[in-house]
């Protein structure tokens, strides 16, 4: 996806949470989610059928910059904020999973500390 609309898609999602649009901003935010993962199968062959999934090639991709931990946080921060706790958890631990190594991003741990009051 072009970096400018994966951009704009991810202010708009931010936006719709701000307007507590919640159904809105979660679909986008999967979408976009969605997108890192295939654009990770393109990046590792998959998009010429010689790519067999392996899921730690995947998450090395993903790892690889902060878009799928931030996505997956703010995921997890709308599950809060509706109540949903289970879920919040879910993708607050997913967001820890794919941080990338040297970025100090504190946000995930941050929601499930707030989960247990």
């Amino acid at each position: 996806m072009e970096d400018k609309l994966f951009q704009e898609k991810f202010d708009r999602a931010w936006m719709y949470k701000k307007e507590r649009k919640y159904t809105e901003a979660i679909e986008l935010y999967v979408d976009l989610y969605r997108q890192l993962i295939k654009d990770a199968f393109e990046y590792l062959g998959g998009a010429n059928g010689t790519f067999t999934e392996d899921k730690s090639k995947v998450g090395e991709y993903l790892k690889g910059d902060n878009l799928a931990c931030t996505i997956l946080n703010n995921i997890g921060v709308i599950f809060a904020e509706v109540g949903d706790k289970k879920s919040a958890k879910k993708y607050f631990k997913e967001s820890i999973k794919y941080k990338p190594d040297g970025i100090e991003y504190e946000n995930p741990k941050i929601g499930l500390r707030e989960l247990k009051k």
